[in-house]
């Protein structure tokens, strides 16, 4: 991220009433995007007519619209939050740095007073009064160590705690940045279905009946609904097959699971590009989790998450070292594995489960059946066999941040977009 860009965040930050507006401009865009919503769910309830469909379509591109402005405004909220984090960060290193040295003085001085028994002390005074000053010196020494050891110990919490709170702003800005690429294609697509639906029907109702009547899977749709996981070398008719097999072990709807993996992949963005072989990834689980782990202070994690990768591979007969898993991106680590982006932790849980539904004994990450089934499994586990739109976005929410009840314009946007492109696909099939 450049300094520009960290300025102009801390500028915002040193100017309430900018982030006052910032805030009542997302709320604005809320109420603009919870009306058009209201408009679509009409629309769609409606019969299918020429003027409908139009109309479905102006209305879905002022709605991206919409979502696109408002992510951009939570993206300014968030480089607000890293620059103040980050800020907040060098300011402790230092105090931590400081306090470091000064705790190494005192125990240097302490240690040289202890080292001396109690009647070499006492010969080195002259008179009792000089021997009892200096134990009361050694106790003030004793009590200045304990004090700037809790001291140290309070920093380095808060410095941690900090750590966690800008990788955790650093990753919802990126999934921001990654949820605007996403409805900027959505849009583009949608002005193209647009155009072909008038230069089919030349406006006609009748062709446009007509139309509705030959169509049974439109794949051509599909296809472009399912841009991103076509990128990873699943072709839209096996996304379909898999999906299927998948929403109807776990519970869910088809269309659900297909939105969620679609945007899922969409997300996995390095330097805004898609990488090609997503589901594959291109990173090291050395690299990119293990160590990853270890350089951000979590040893814990990073043993956890070793030993997952490990047992996975060995159960597989698979080499560690050639087996692909998401790279490590600007903020936090990789080391997701497959179309699902599961940890390897988090797929241990469900692997039992995948096990049973599709009779593969182990699961595979790297399986897109397999895959397919974990993610299912997740989602119906999170509300979505409840196949409602409250259902699937609790679903959502959680896939992405574990927390059904994520209040966040990233956790809300995600899920948002989820379901729209989900009813999208209803329709293609």
């Amino acid at each position: 991220m450049s300094a520009g860009f960290f300025s102009h965040a801390a500028a915002l930050e040193q100017d309430p009433a900018r982030v006052s507006e910032i805030e009542a401009q997302i709320v604005q865009l809320e109420r603009e995007a919870g009306e058009l919503d209201t408009t679509l769910q009409q629309v769609q309830s409606e019969t299918r007519s020429f003027a409908n469909e139009v109309k479905g379509f102006d209305t879905e591109i002022k709605r991206r619209e919409v979502e696109i402005k408002r992510l951009t405004l939570a993206i300014q909220k968030a480089g607000i939050e890293i620059a103040d984090r980050t800020q907040g960060i060098s300011t402790l290193t230092k105090k931590i740095e400081k306090g470091r040295h000064g705790l190494a003085a005192s125990i240097v001085v302490l240690s040289a007073v202890e080292d001396d028994n109690p009647l070499t002390v006492l010969l080195k005074h002259r008179s009792l009064s000089d021997f009892f000053t200096s134990l009361y010196n050694l106790h003030k020494v004793q009590s200045d160590v304990q004090e700037k050891l809790a001291v140290f110990k309070d920093d380095r919490t808060t410095y941690e705690r900090e750590r966690d709170d800008l990788l955790e702003y650093q990753e919802e800005q990126q999934t921001l940045k990654s949820l605007q690429d996403v409805e900027r294609r959505f849009i583009a697509q949608k002005k193209l279905e647009k155009d072909e639906l008038l230069r089919l029907t030349r406006g006609k109702e009748a062709i446009f009946q007509q139309l509705l009547k030959s169509k049974q899977r439109d794949i051509a749709t599909l296809k472009s609904q399912l841009f991103y996981l076509e990128k990873t070398g699943i072709t839209a008719e096996e996304a379909v097959a898999l999906a299927e097999a998948a929403a109807e072990r776990a519970g869910i709807r088809t269309a659900f699971l297909l939105a969620l993996l679609e945007v899922e992949t969409g997300k996995q963005f390095e330097d805004g590009k898609i990488s090609v072989g997503t589901n594959l990834g291109t990173g090291n689980w050395r690299r990119d989790l293990y160590e990853c782990y270890q350089s951000i202070g979590k040893p814990k994690t990073a043993e956890a998450e070793k030993t997952a990768f490990f047992r996975i591979t060995e159960e597989l007969g698979l080499d560690p070292d050639a087996m692909k898993v998401s790279r490590r991106p600007n903020y936090g680590c990789g080391g997701a594995m497959g179309p699902a982006q599961f940890l390897p932790s988090t797929w241990l849980g469900f692997a039992p489960r995948v096990a049973r539904l599709t009779g593969h004994n182990p699961p595979s990450p790297w399986d897109a059946g397999d895959a397919f089934t974990a993610a299912a499994i997740f989602l119906a586990d999170a509300g979505a066999d409840a196949q409602t739109v409250a259902g699937e976005t609790r679903a959502a929410k959680t896939y992405l941040s574990g927390q059904p009840n994520c209040s966040k314009v990233v956790c809300r946007s995600y899920a948002n977009r989820i379901i729209a492109l989900a009813r999208d696909i209803d329709r293609a099939f």
